[in-house]
């Protein structure tokens, strides 16, 4: 796995909390949001944050899987989003 990330930067504070969903909790996901994998907005498997979450887990992120974004909101404190990854 390419070192290509100098830094963490999932620990800075403007970046967001990423998390890898499991294939189960992706595909509840999808069903509660009731679209397809494809509709999901993408994330390439080069941006710093993925790169950064591999490292983590000591694996690589497949293609199609999906990550959970949880940002702060200013309306309702918490927002979680998702994102599919592709390859970039």
């Amino acid at each position: 796995m390419e070192d290509s990330v100098p830094f963490n930067v999932l620990m800075h504070k403007m970046v967001p909390v990423h998390e890898l969903l499991s294939e189960e909790e992706a595909v509840k996901v999808l069903k509660r949001l009731k679209i397809t994998r494809d509709q999901l907005p993408k994330i390439k498997d080069t941006d710093a944050a993925i790169k950064t979450l591999e490292k983590a887990m000591n694996q690589s992120i497949p293609e199609k899987s999906v990550v959970k974004i949880i940002r702060d909101s200013q309306t309702s404190e918490v927002a979680e989003v998702y994102r599919l990854v592709i390859r970039g």
